[in-house]
């Protein structure tokens, strides 16, 4: 008989990956309940395992035993007996903190429809109530939506488009659902002969002007309010870009785009920022994730298409995909640059 010592094993041992999947749904939970006990804002200064179960009135056992998971997690750090928040999430998980990760809350909504995954499954879409999710763009929300692109998706965008051929001989650019105009200001800074347009709603665009003063780019970085899908956005432009702001269906998509399509000039570009799945729909998985969970509520906050249904739709408007370019290098989400341009 073989040694076993010099035995090859049969198959890869596959047991760590599968036991990590498994595993990550224990570990959600555990990081969802603390969000939900609002423990880390309660750790932000140091405090003993006692002490904040009778703040929170949980089981001290337990508790314990919860906190070292989260410190194993690195989203506490421990001396002795005492626990607080780690330095490097606390920007991102306390409460009133200026990157605070408000997301998260939708993943603390959404665990009740995972749970029922089976049945979905099973017995097809859970048809819930449409909701949406009505962000309030006050003055708050759009300096968080700012603080949030200069943690590296605006300096990426800039250095990317900011090379392509077509935009230094660019005059003018919109920059749709702009919010606090940053990208528009900066495109502004990388070319001295654009004219850049920020348009946005009501309210916001005033917030917009702001940011615009602040950095002294008034003379060629302006405002126009209304809604891109039915108000005029103006003419001539070299480039239209717009940054996750639209999340349409296949028939608004349509719509949209072809507004987009007629304010360009001929050959113009458009480019867009959002998120899309694979042509063999196999990647990137968070989108696939999200995608998964849109089909089962049975509405969707934002549709996700693959790349070439998103070129299909462009080509029936009068625009022709040219490329995609893969942002997660730069974010910690796999968003994509898209980049279309209007046929002659």
């Amino acid at each position: 008989m073989e040694r076993l010592t010099d035995m090859e094993t049969p198959v890869e041992d596959k047991g760590k990956f599968l036991r990590e999947i498994a595993m990550g749904f224990e570990k959600g939970q555990i990081f969802l309940t603390a969000i939900e006990l609002d423990i880390f804002t309660k750790l932000k200064d140091t405090k003993t395992a006692e002490t904040l179960s009778k703040e929170v009135g949980t089981n001290l056992g337990i508790t314990r035993r919860f906190l070292d998971v989260l410190v194993a997690l690195k989203l506490l750090s421990k001396r002795e007996d005492l626990y607080s928040t780690a330095t490097d999430v606390a920007p991102f998980l306390i409460e009133d903190e200026p990157y605070l990760a408000r997301y998260l809350k939708f993943s603390t909504e959404a665990r009740e429809d995972w749970i029922r995954l089976k049945q979905v499954l099973k017995e097809g879409p859970l048809n819930k109530i449409a909701h949406k999710h009505e962000h309030i763009y006050d003055h708050e929300f759009i300096d968080w939506i700012a603080r949030g692109a200069m943690l590296g998706r605006l300096q990426a965008t800039l250095k990317i488009i900011s090379e392509l051929p077509e935009f230094m001989n660019a005059k003018r650019l919109i920059d749709l659902g702009g919010c606090h105009g940053l990208f528009g200001i900066g495109f502004a800074q990388e070319n001295p002969q654009l004219e850049v347009v920020v348009f946005d709603r009501p309210g916001v665009t005033d917030i917009t002007q702001e940011y615009i003063n602040e950095y002294g780019m008034q003379d060629r970085v302006k405002t126009m309010t209304g809604d891109y899908m039915k108000d005029g956005m103006g003419s001539n432009y070299d480039i239209a870009f717009e940054a996750c702001s639209f999340g349409g269906n296949t028939d608004e998509s349509k719509l949209f785009y072809q507004r987009v399509c007629n304010v360009l000039n001929d050959d113009g570009l458009f480019i867009t920022q959002r998120f899309t799945i694979n042509d063999d729909r196999t990647a990137p998985l968070s989108s696939l994730i999200w995608d998964l969970k849109e089909q089962m509520i049975g509405h969707s906050h934002m549709h996700i298409q693959t790349n070439r249904e998103l070129f299909n739709i462009f080509e029936k408007v009068g625009l022709v995909g040219e490329r995609v370019i893969d942002m997660s290098e730069f974010l910690t989400m796999p968003m994509r640059t898209i980049i279309a341009r209007k046929r002659d």
